[in-house]
């Protein structure tokens, strides 16, 4: 059965249930975060055949300002409220109750989760400091407070599950955060839009400005660096970088022209492109078999990577009807 004929079953056994404001059991890919109308929203099956749900209720009337879901969507790090506070709410409840960050500042510029979601990083600019968040979800704490240069716009960051390992860019160098301040680890670049850090010790930088793919080993105990990607091997104005679970493959979003690249991090960097009828603003992993959504929930379709099949694709997830509404 093709993906269209998929999805119109699917649909069409959903959307009188949505509509009348019917609780959905089934799938769930897991969740996104509107930021037109401040509100999160649950999505409604499986790769190729998924809607948008109704919007989650919460328990405590706070405006969701920022929001940055776990890898495994069991929980949203948000900073919210009229102070700018730091708060958790997990999923799977009627009423989502938030849980306040222990120990974290007001207004956060920046919020990151590590790819296990047991770990965050909270930015603040003005200050340069980062505050690491571990005890996710239920017991969120800063654990310890990082140090940057003051009044930098970060490019990218990324936290460790380890809870200790912090890596951030601005513009054309990656720093690792320490107590003491920044220590630079990569110089030179053109621009870093990306850094995930799948495994202790390990990360990988997206370099926009040069069209390449940094890997980075051995951070804490002598660090080693290549180029594992590049232009031949698809890399164009990439914005995201995230690992298969089994860490067998590196999955890029590239941006120019709308792409991803799968690299083969057990072979020669052997690779495959995928092409999007989009433009990819980052990798955001969903819940089942390596599956990303690439795109910002908008006016228009959604877009998703599901690599988990023999044949990796790129799907998109209908937006709504103008005037509809799922309250």
């Amino acid at each position: 059965m093709n993906t269209r004929n998929r999805w119109f079953m699917v649909a069409a056994a959903m959307l009188p249930a949505l509509a009348a404001g019917a609780t959905i059991q089934g799938p769930q890919l897991g969740y996104v975060f509107d930021n037109a109308k401040k509100e999160l929203r649950p999505i409604l099956g499986i790769p190729g055949a998924a809607v948008l749900g109704q919007t989650l209720a919460l328990a405590s009337d706070v405006d969701l300002r920022k929001v940055a879901i776990s890898p495994l969507e069991n929980y949203a790090l948000v900073v919210a409220g009229e102070h700018n506070q730091a708060m958790v709410f997990a999923m799977g409840q009627p009423a989502l109750t938030p849980v306040l960050v222990q120990g974290a500042d007001r207004g956060a510029d920046q919020i990151v989760i590590s790819v296990g979601g047991l770990a965050a990083a909270l930015y603040y600019q003005d200050a340069g400091r980062i505050e690491v968040v571990t005890g996710l979800p239920a017991a969120p704490k800063v654990s310890s407070e990082l140090y940057l240069q003051s009044g930098q716009e970060l490019t990218a960051i990324a936290v460790g599950d380890d809870g200790h390992t912090v890596l951030a860019a601005a513009g054309g160098t990656v720093f690792q955060a320490a107590v003491g301040g920044e220590v630079p680890i990569l110089r030179d670049l053109g621009l870093v839009t990306a850094i995930t850090i799948p495994t202790k010790g390990t990360a990988f930088v997206a370099d926009s400005g040069n069209n390449e793919i940094h890997r980075v080993q051995g951070i804490g105990a002598g660090i080693e660096t290549d180029v594992i990607a590049g232009a031949k091997e698809g890399i164009s104005s990439p914005v995201a970088v995230e690992v298969s679970r089994d860490g067998s493959r590196l999955f890029v979003a590239n941006a120019k022209p709308g792409s991803v690249s799968i690299i083969d991090l057990q072979g020669d960097a052997v690779a495959s492109t995928i092409k999007c009828a989009c433009t990819p603003t980052g990798m955001l992993r969903l819940a089942g078999n390596e599956a990303f959504r690439l795109t910002e929930m908008s006016s228009q379709p959604m877009w998703v990577l599901d690599a988990g099949e023999t044949e990796p694709r790129v799907l998109f997830i209908p937006a709504e009807a103008p005037g509809s509404s799922q309250q």
